[in-house]
């Protein structure tokens, strides 16, 4: 919600023409200007709107999630620059094989990473390619 500061807003409203006409003989009967009336309806409507008991709960419950938003928001913070991140998890073999020297791997460990590493490359291009197409290039250019 924002917050209240000391200039007013300019809030343009669309009223039918019997709610206007109401309003402006209740005015003039009052001796008041159609603004005050106006203002007086809205600060009847906010006071009502206080003792009303399910906004009240609802304004509570956001009050609450707010000040959770703000504990939550705060921890973090304060683990930043505290708290030491916790070791990333060792659900991969294969990065623990790289860890292991070759010749302590047991041969099992051996012959599928060196599967893995033996995938055919004609999927990938070589770096020279690009650089060969550029320089040879269409002499229609």
């Amino acid at each position: 919600m924002p917050e209240p500061s000391n200039r007013e807003i300019t809030l343009a409203i669309r009223i039918d023409p019997a709610r206007h006409t109401q309003l402006t003989w209740i005015a003039d009967l009052r001796g008041r200007s159609l603004k005050a009336e106006c203002f007086d309806a809205v600060d009847a409507w906010i006071e009502a709107a206080k003792n009303d008991p399910d906004l009240m709960a609802r304004a509570n419950a956001a009050r609450a999630a707010i000040e959770e938003e703000a504990r939550t928001r705060q921890a973090a913070i304060d683990n930043l620059f505290t708290a030491t991140p916790p070791p990333p998890p060792d659900d991969d073999e294969t990065d623990d094989l790289a860890l292991v020297p070759e010749e302590s791997r047991t041969d099992d460990a051996a012959a599928s990473e060196a599967t893995e590493g033996d995938q055919p490359q004609s999927s990938r291009r070589g770096r020279g390619r690009r650089g060969q197409q550029a320089e040879g290039g269409s002499a229609d250019s």
